[in-house]
């Protein structure tokens, strides 16, 4: 597999400069969005067994991360796997506007509303999906989230109220599980100020067009392999009380660049990949229990 993506990188690349957005953050990186086939895809159970096939490749992790926040409590120096460890990786389905999500944590002291923040620009068009000089109160309205969307997702068993959060959006239909569904588990207690393990899957339909008012009147993006997408993933951590110079906070993501909350020209470079042939997926569905079997064939 990691031949195969070394081979998609200079496919990548060439396409990239005939793609709308160029100018991304980190400007060399490309990552790797798994594909499944559609008889194929994970059970949302919270376990992550069915992404034991995903190679390392694909996955993100705390040595691939900097610390991007500049506000006075930040952390300063390197991640550090003893305080946060964590890895996550994307996914789709060709044809379907899903982005299928793995996430995977440790972290030494949960304080509570540690979030996960992704951001997606589907189709690659990168600019600015947040308020833009001169614009109305309605166009803004209109124009945050609109080509590229941000969530917010906390893994808390309910410590904070919603578990997704599209902090630009005025409105709240995002959150109807005919557009996003989740399952979770930690092992330990949040909040607590102790140890933490957190397993989540979960999946987020993308748009190329969202409409904050109408379901029906946004576009959704049926992801296909070969193709680009921007993404940014930040993984929030905090071991004190936020006070200045308590060296306590992190937000964890690939580049040092936050103009990627507003303007999808500074996200990272997906690829999406063709299916792994080498990989027997019907076999890997097998191995897997009845109850699984029974969830795959209802899909």
């Amino acid at each position: 597999m990691k031949k195969l993506i070394v081979l998609l990188v200079a496919g990548a690349l060439v396409f990239s400069l005939n793609s709308p957005a160029t100018a991304h953050d980190p400007p060399d990186f490309l990552g790797a969005t798994w594909q499944w086939p559609e008889n194929a895809v994970p059970t949302l159970d919270a376990n992550l067994d069915d992404w034991d096939i995903v190679p390392p490749e694909v996955w993100i992790t705390e040595a691939d991360v900097v610390n991007s926040s500049t506000r006075a409590w930040a952390a300063t120096g390197p991640s550090d796997p003893a305080n946060l460890s964590f890895r996550w990786a994307t996914s789709f389905v060709a044809g379907v506007p899903r982005i299928y999500w793995a996430f995977e944590k440790f972290d030494d002291v949960t304080t509570g509303g540690e979030s996960i923040e992704g951001i997606v620009d589907a189709d690659h068009t990168g600019g600015g999906f947040y308020t833009e000089a001169g614009m109305t109160d309605d166009e803004a309205k209109r124009n945050k989230g609109r080509q590229a969307q941000t969530h917010h997702w906390n893994f808390d068993e309910g410590f904070t109220e919603e578990w997704t959060w599209f902090w630009m959006s005025a409105g709240d239909w995002y959150r109807d599980p005919d557009w996003t569904q989740q399952v979770h588990r930690v092992e330990g207690t949040v909040g607590n100020n102790q140890e933490l393990r957190t397993f989540a899957e979960w999946w987020q339909v993308y748009w190329d067009d969202y409409n904050y008012l109408d379901a029906n009147a946004s576009v959704p993006h049926p992801f296909q392999e070969n193709e680009i997408i921007g993404v940014s993933v930040q993984v929030h951590d905090g071991d004190a009380e936020l006070v200045d110079d308590c060296n306590c906070w992190g937000r964890w993501t690939l580049g040092t660049s936050n103009e990627g909350f507003g303007n999808a020209d500074f996200l990272a470079d997906f690829i999406l990949l063709p299916i792994d042939e080498s990989v027997n997926f019907v076999t890997a569905v097998e191995e897997d229990s009845w109850g699984r079997i029974k969830a795959s064939l209802g899909r």
